[in-house]
């Protein structure tokens, strides 16, 4: 591929838990890359999702949300942030419109946006507030903080997705790609089923449970069937009954969703075996 002209542009997603970084990151690329749940944390790895617009390369990096506990949150931003700084074109702050503004929390944006030369505001959910409450936020951030630009979208309604998209390619940088073009995130396939069920973890069951599980997956392909099998792991013999349900009804309902948003993803019919085991 001839790379003149091309522009690659290097971006992170960053803002507070169930801000709708994930969605957002869904939306932009049109594929499920990163899982969605209104739990706190539920992103664990830093996932890459790539979307390619002519001769511009568009790869968007989710991250954990930032939680707003003081003793955690510096060690928690730092792992997560530091290391993306110098691979970084441009950072995404976006922000829950329907969270609170105050002192600490303006603080906790200071401290990640001061990492990055360039930082871009994205105001969420436009769709459950009043324009009102929508100009008051967007115009105390931008005076406290120096936001290159500033967008206003809702990323489960897709409103003001593709404006926000025009921008990103205008501000993406002269460079070579990143990854070859039909690649769409950085996680191989196997870590991408293994997202599903975790997320299907997720909304089913509470606590600690959801946090502490692991899910391992083996493919296998037969006759025009994929046969996937999964481990999940958990910490306490006591949590394996909890994750089954009584009757197994629970790993049920895991397995069914699981299994449709697999056969999505691999646009082929799927047999799904879980395994809850302890690590």
């Amino acid at each position: 591929m001839k790379t003149e002209n091309f522009k690659c542009g290097s971006i992170l997603l960053t803002g507070f838990a169930n801000a709708g970084k994930s969605t957002l990151l869904n939306c932009i690329i049109k594929k499920k890359i990163s899982i969605v749940s209104p739990k706190v944390q539920t992103t664990k790895d830093e996932i890459s999702g790539i979307i390619n617009i002519k001769k511009t390369q568009l790869v968007l990096t989710d991250t954990p949300g930032i939680i707003e506990n003081t003793k955690f949150n510096e060690k928690q931003i730092s792992r997560v942030l530091l290391n993306q700084e110098r691979k970084i074109d441009y950072n995404l702050f976006i922000f829950d419109l329907k969270k609170k503004l105050n002192k600490k929390l303006l603080n906790l944006i200071l401290t990640v946006t001061k990492r990055f030369p360039k930082n871009f505001l994205v105001l969420n959910k436009i769709d459950l507030v009043e324009n009102r409450r929508l100009l008051e936020v967007s115009k105390f951030l931008n005076s406290e903080i120096n936001f290159l630009e500033t967008f206003m979208i809702s990323a489960k309604k897709t409103y003001g997705i593709d404006f926000l998209i025009k921008r990103l390619i205008f501000n993406a940088p002269k460079s070579k790609w990143m990854f070859d073009n039909k690649i769409k995130t950085n996680k191989n396939l196997d870590f991408q089923i293994s997202e599903i069920t975790r997320e299907k973890i997720f909304h089913f069951l509470n606590k600690e449970i959801p946090y502490s599980a692991e899910v391992k997956t083996r493919i296998e392909s037969k006759k025009g069937i994929v046969y996937i099998y999964q481990d999940i792991l958990v910490n306490k013999e006591s949590q394996k009954s909890i994750l089954i349900g009584k009757k197994g009804e629970k790993i049920k309902m895991i397995g069914s969703r699981s299994r449709l948003d697999i056969e999505n993803l691999l646009n082929k019919k799927v047999f799904l075996n879980l395994i809850v085991k302890k690590k």
